[in-house]
């Protein structure tokens, strides 16, 4: 899995959220996120149903009322129209399944 050695090795050395498509087909995608510690994705709306799975370190998941922390193979599953945003506390990598949303036609 390159992708995933690729964020590994960047890790260290990012002040920003590392983001890459892992796969995109369908009405599914799926994300691989780098978080160093302290580092932040930033606060956003869903628009659909997501799932996290943290693969290495440990993150924190914030809405306006509530924050969850997520280690190691920890999964969590994210409710379509909430604000919310990921802090990285130990250096982490996670994957973030999205369904896409129905296109109107």
């Amino acid at each position: 899995m390159l992708v995933l050695n690729e964020i590994s090795e960047s890790l260290s050395k990012s002040k920003k959220p590392l983001i890459k498509k892992f796969y995109d087909k369908a009405d599914k995608k799926l994300l691989v996120i780098g978080l160093r510690s302290g580092v932040e994705l930033p606060e956003n709306l869903t628009t659909s149903k997501g799932k996290i799975m943290v693969i290495q370190g440990e993150i924190d998941f914030n809405t306006a009322t509530s924050s969850y922390r997520l280690e190691r193979f920890d999964s969590f599953d994210i409710p379509q129209g909430v604000q919310h945003s990921v802090v990285g506390v130990f250096d982490a990598i996670f994957l973030l399944l999205l369904k896409k949303p129905k296109e109107n036609s």
